[in-house]
């Protein structure tokens, strides 16, 4: 708990008691002033603690920590990957950035993944790693998977009423994921009813900063944690075979709600100095989830890098008990999945060569 916390619900009670009726009134005066009470209480909390940095820490800023840490070993360009759970078991960067070196491609690769990370969460993160790294990655890639953009409020179906659930539904984050929820970005009418209901609540725990008091403090206090998290062992059973299955593309179309912030956040990257912005997904076992991610490739984000599993290249080796469950890789997969995505990397043309010897002697390093 960060030590202003009490300073400020100091002057909190010293606002609020200010704030005393001079004379018993009724019961709707009573009522009008705990309501005044209690804005001020939360506009004062809210307003002292953005000023100072201090939030819910979560995991994600362990991970951001962990990412700023590795960016300020030296001065190798960025090309930082931004995704769920697909990313945190499927994308090593330390793997990644060899890969990328011993080709002569002077790179760092960065991962900033967590599982059940929405887009906006995501986003929000990866602004948080450049403002406390102070460095703006010269290529950010993006995730896309069906689950997360036909379902803007997907944390639910994850978790509920912990730090991170509570700590990413500010006003932005409840607007974009409310009009996700209006547009059928959820499973089903009942879905949609039950999502919008616990979206409130979420809100509601955020705006009135529940919990804040005990989990209170900066960011970058919070620890390190790597984001790759390797698995050894299934802990579902697959069906390995499917994996080489793949489908015609079809005229798969995403929500608007998430076409909208992809395109806000793709702008504002490139406003900001990132030099390319592009997609991709890791592999899954599902043929439709990839031939989605096929389908987006090809129209939505056709005009940008885009970076689809659907290769019998990658996908024969992965027919393999390489799965720690149907949409995720174990270790094995994900170092397959990485050398693979290194060559897709350097063909697309995203990345500036230096000289071999230059990034034999960043290898060497």
């Amino acid at each position: 708990m960060h030590w202003s916390l009490f300073a400020c619900a100091g002057l909190v009670l010293i606002g609020v008691h200010s704030l005393k009726l001079p004379v018993v009134g009724g019961r709707l005066g009573a009522i009008a002033a705990f309501v005044c009470g209690l804005l001020f209480a939360v506009v004062a909390v809210k307003t002292t603690v953005n000023a100072s940095g201090i939030g819910r820490t979560t995991d994600f800023d362990k991970i951001v920590n962990a990412a700023v840490a590795e960016a300020k070993q030296d001065d190798r360009p960025l090309i930082v990957f931004t995704g769920a759970s697909y990313s945190r078991n499927g994308l090593d960067p330390e793997r990644l950035t060899i890969a990328l070196n011993e080709a002569g491609y002077r790179y760092r690769a960065i991962n900033l993944s967590i599982e059940a990370a929405s887009l906006i969460e995501r986003d929000s993160h990866l602004q948080q790693f450049m403002k406390l790294s102070e460095r703006v990655p010269e290529v950010v890639f993006v995730e896309v998977a069906k689950p997360f953009d036909h379902r803007a409020a997907f944390m639910f179906g994850n978790s509920k009423f912990n730090a991170r659930a509570i700590e990413q539904f500010d006003l932005k984050t409840s607007a974009w994921t409310g009009f996700g929820i209006v547009g059928g970005a959820c499973e089903g009418k009942a879905g949609c009813i039950k999502d919008a209901g616990f979206l409130s609540l979420h809100a509601a725990l955020n705006f009135f900063n529940i919990g804040l008091i005990g989990r209170g403090e900066k960011p970058e206090a919070a620890g390190t944690l790597l984001s790759y998290d390797p698995q050894d062992d299934p802990r579902q059973e697959s069906e390995p075979a499917d994996a080489n299955n793949i489908l015609p593309v079809t005229d798969w179309t995403a929500p608007q709600w998430v076409r909208s912030y992809r395109t806000i956040m793709r702008d504002r990257l490139l406003s900001t100095g990132v030099q390319t912005v592009g997609y991709y997904q890791p592999p899954v076992i599902s043929p439709d989830h990839r031939m989605y991610v096929a389908a987006l490739c090809a129209d939505e984000l056709a005009a940008f890098p885009c970076i689809d599993p659907n290769d019998p290249e990658l996908l024969e080796p992965l027919t393999e008990p390489l799965w720690f469950d149907p949409e995720h890789l174990l270790d094995d997969g994900a170092a397959i999945y990485t050398r693979w995505l290194a060559g897709e990397l350097i063909d697309s043309g995203v990345l500036a060569a230096p000289t071999l010897a230059t990034a034999a002697s960043e290898v060497a390093q």
